[in-house]
């Protein structure tokens, strides 16, 4: 079996350093696709994908020591980042303001991602925790311990939050959730 393949589009000299993570998305109001990216020179780059080529948007600016997990709400109008400064940052897509900046600390936050519903974002640790924040509080919600390593990537789907850790497993953590923890 063959697998054939062809660039689709290329973007030279995207950053300054390495490209970490990158999140597509769709804008639920107008249709417009957008491609984030976060990079170890400290910056989120807001693109539009226009015509088969990205047009740069936004350099969103705030992260110290590398931008390490990027996420699009499923709406399409907020991007989360997280960097090895145990921040996270919300930012409006739509003017490329910082909406909030979260403190992730003491542990950082190397993977992120938006709930389907957007009201919360998962993050995960070097130490196996998968904090829950709410959106709009900025707060902790909730915290699990997955009794395992570093958590290298975490996704939703559904309700169910999926991490892969540093020792080859995979945890998948039911959620139900609602307006606040309780």
């Amino acid at each position: 079996m063959t697998t054939q393949y062809g660039i689709l589009f290329k973007q030279e000299q995207a950053h300054d350093d390495a490209i970490w993570s990158v999140a597509w998305g769709k804008n639920k109001k107008d249709g417009s696709e957008t491609v984030i990216s976060g990079s170890l020179d400290d910056l989120v780059k807001v693109w539009k994908w226009n015509d088969e080529k990205l047009d740069l948007q936004w350099t969103l600016e705030g992260h110290q020591l590398g931008v390490v997990s990027v996420d699009i709400s499923h709406t399409g109008s907020i991007a989360a980042s997280s960097s090895l400064d145990a921040h996270i940052r919300l930012w409006d897509l739509e003017t490329g303001k910082q909406i909030k900046s979260i403190d992730a600390g003491p542990v950082d936050a190397w993977s992120l991602a938006f709930s389907p519903d957007s009201q919360f974002l998962a993050t995960g640790s070097h130490v196996g925790k998968v904090n829950i924040f709410g959106v709009e509080t900025g707060k902790k919600e909730y915290s699990l311990d997955t009794r395992g390593k570093f958590i290298l990537s975490i996704a939703y789907v559904r309700s169910t939050i999926c991490n892969f850790l540093s020792e080859i497993c995979c945890n998948m953590l039911s959620i139900r959730f609602s307006s606040s923890f309780s």
